[in-house]
């Protein structure tokens, strides 16, 4: 083993894949989102994959304090393909469940006391040839979260 081996020993790391990180979509995500996403990649490991949550509380020690800024970044990392939900919470947000991600460049596995079930690697950020797709794909994204939502009626 050499010694730069045993620096990383029992020391927990994350990995990214680069074709992420040289990605046009990756460019297009705000400083925000970026860092959403490293620290819920912070919690995966090797079965856990499709569920990993953005709850508040979760991620409250990591120093986020806003459900909406939360709700924007992981908006984002949804729109351009880095994450995709697999399972939609319910109720509210102390008293319900939560909403379970999966990243998509890694598989998951079936998970049955989660409701989440398996699925391949879909890697769908890879959809964006250029930064400027990317950046409309935002667009279209933040309008459409903009429209004001249905009202139930009684």
């Amino acid at each position: 083993m050499s010694k730069a081996d045993k620096n990383w020993s029992g020391i927990a790391h994350v990995r990214i894949r680069l074709d992420i990180l040289n990605s046009p979509a990756w460019r297009a995500l705000s400083f925000t989102a970026r860092a959403l996403y490293m620290d819920m990649r912070a919690g995966l490991r090797s079965t856990n994959n499709g569920d990993i949550n953005a709850a508040l509380g979760t991620l409250a020690h990591k120093g986020w304090s806003s459900r909406t800024t939360i709700l924007k970044a992981i908006g984002e990392l949804t729109a351009l393909g880095f994450v995709a939900k697999t399972r939609q919470g319910m109720g509210g947000p102390t008293n319900g469940s939560c909403n379970l991600y999966r990243f998509t460049d890694v598989p998951a596995y079936e998970q049955p006391k989660v409701g989440v079930g398996a699925s391949r690697a879909t890697f769908d950020y890879l959809a964006f040839k250029t930064t400027g797709e990317a950046e409309q794909a935002l667009r279209e994204w933040a309008e459409n979260e903009a429209k004001p939502k249905a009202q139930k009626t009684k």
